[in-house]
């Protein structure tokens, strides 16, 4: 499907509440991963990756990838970047001290994906903090800090306009809809996304 908001499933099991959302549009395309071809990211405008993206096996897609990006696609990234898929970019780093303190959230800039959200509520689960990341894939040049962790305010979610066009939103760590401590909040986040990823822009404040 040409224009497409392509869905890549990379775990077996029920497709998790953020694609199920996708599926309810027309320009869906939930494709597992064991199935991905060059053509379903050749005819992507928009792409959400889960934590659980086999990334040796994505390294063979890393051409169309950045061409995608170059033609102006939009990627959802979540987890751990430990393989340069695009544009040289570098591996996640872990937190090296992992209590409470030093994996407080700081919301550094605003962001339509966390639009309607009360981010404060984002760093701990069920009285635990760390469900939302304990580290960070590093910057590249350009980017800009969206949620910090730790006392360095280390980039745990970050925004790039990539220099050859597209965009990259990266959130190292559990996919982002399932750490809210509610479903309300878990909903909000996942239609957000979707919406940011389909260049579906909207008003600060507005209820997806």
């Amino acid at each position: 499907m040409p224009n497409s908001l392509l869905c890549i499933q990379s775990h077996f099991g029920d497709l998790p509440m953020l694609f199920k959302f996708a599926q309810q549009r027309d320009d869906a395309v939930i494709i597992s991963q064991t199935e991905l071809t060059k053509q379903h990211l050749q005819d992507a405008t928009g792409l959400i990756t889960t934590m659980h993206l086999d990334q040796l096996s994505m390294m063979e897609f890393s051409s169309e990838l950045e061409a995608f990006l170059t033609r102006g696609g939009r990627w959802f990234f979540n987890g751990h970047l430990m393989r340069p898929l695009v544009f040289n970019l570098k591996n996640y780093i872990p937190i090296k001290v992992a209590g409470k303190n030093d994996l407080a959230l700081t919301a550094l800039e605003e962001h339509l994906v966390f639009n309607a959200v009360d981010r404060s509520t984002l760093g701990v689960r069920k009285g635990v903090a760390g469900f939302y990341g304990r580290g960070y894939n590093p910057m590249p040049k350009g980017a800009t800090v969206i949620t910090g962790v730790g006392d360095d305010k280390a980039p745990l979610d970050w925004y790039w306009n990539c220099p050859k066009g597209g965009q990259i939103f990266s959130h190292a760590g559990n996919d982002l809809q399932s750490v809210a401590e509610t479903k309300a909040t878990s909903q909000i986040l996942a239609k957000n996304i979707i919406k940011w990823v389909a260049s579906e822009e909207i008003t600060v404040g507005e209820k997806s």
